[in-house]
């Protein structure tokens, strides 16, 4: 193998090849991923089947029909009918306390409703249309890399999740956001603010809609784990590629990680870097980070490998 070197264009060609291995990897945390859309899927059905059952003993569909064929007769007068999709349940077989939460609470079916933690509202949109994302060019994952970092707000950040915004359609509330939102939306009585309408239900009705809220949530954190997991690793390998004097080296880890890189495909121009990283040590490194859940030791290791490489040199 002749001795090209590497430059930026190959360097990024092949971190990029190395990124779609690792995103399309069976790892456990991507299995947990998966499993966890199916879950959302069916918990999303058996929640609004039962707000359903809820919302609607509340307001009978034929008191709705009246009063919409009332607003048909009378116009804006008798305009107290709407869609909507967040309901202010409270659990009727429980005295109030203090503390309204402990009996009361919004449960939201809408794609950017409200997620606790370090997650953001459009989170779990983000989550759970990553593939359509992804395949117009937008980073799905540029929540998590920033977070990752600590980053403050900067430019690219807020440029991506703009275009976030715009195809899920929390903007303006259209497309996505307004299909997602026809499909979990029941006939209500009474126009204002959501809570100024409470909707009583029983323990085991609100109890079950509390379980719908930790499934959304339990979601997206499957997404943060695995792509978290993806951006440390892919940290490591970027510097590591940036420190390889030659392709072979970049091929070398390449092969380590069971990624088949064929070196007559990689433009060849000269690049100039200091080696510090060997391949094998390196692909180990992450394979054994990508197979447990505590990263620290491994980290711990990495780091001192890489000072004791920069001291020899």
């Amino acid at each position: 193998m002749t001795k090209a070197r590497l430059n930026t264009d190959v360097r990024k060609k092949i971190g990029g090849l190395i990124l779609s291995h690792f995103e399309n990897e069976k790892t456990t945390e991507l299995e947990n991923f998966i499993s966890a859309k199916e879950d959302i899927d069916v918990a999303y059905n058996r929640a609004f089947k039962l707000a359903t059952t809820i919302v609607q003993r509340a307001y009978p569909k034929t008191d709705v029909a009246t009063l919409q064929t009332f607003k048909k007769k009378y116009g804006d007068a008798c305009d107290v009918v709407a869609k909507d999709s967040c309901f202010y349940l409270a659990n009727t077989e429980i005295k109030k306390s203090d503390d309204d939460d402990d009996v009361a609470e919004h449960f939201n079916f809408k794609l950017d409703a409200s997620l606790n933690g370090r997650f953001e509202d459009m989170d779990f949109g983000i989550a759970y249309y990553r593939d359509e994302l992804k395949a117009v060019g937008i980073n799905p994952e540029i929540n998590i890399q920033q977070k990752a970092q600590d980053n403050s707000t900067n430019p690219h950040w807020t440029q991506e999740k703009d275009k976030i915004r715009k195809f899920l359609g929390f903007q303006n509330e259209d497309g996505i956001s307004k299909d997602w939102k026809s499909k979990f939306s029941l006939d209500v009585i009474g126009t204002s603010y959501c809570r100024s309408r409470t909707i009583p239900c029983f323990n085991s009705e609100f109890n079950e809609m509390k379980m719908f809220k930790l499934a959304r949530e339990s979601f997206v954190n499957s997404h943060y784990t695995w792509a978290e997991h993806i951006f440390k690793d892919m940290r490591d390998i970027n510097n590591a590629l940036k420190d390889y004097k030659y392709v072979k080296d970049a091929i070398d880890l390449c092969g380590a990680l069971g990624l088949n890189v064929n070196e007559n495909e990689l433009q060849r121009t000269a690049g100039v870097s200091l080696t510090i990283y060997q391949p094998e040590n390196l692909a180990n490194l992450i394979k054994s980070r990508r197979a447990k859940q505590d990263n620290k030791d491994v980290i711990a290791q990495f780091r001192k490998a890489r000072q004791s490489a920069v001291a020899l040199n």
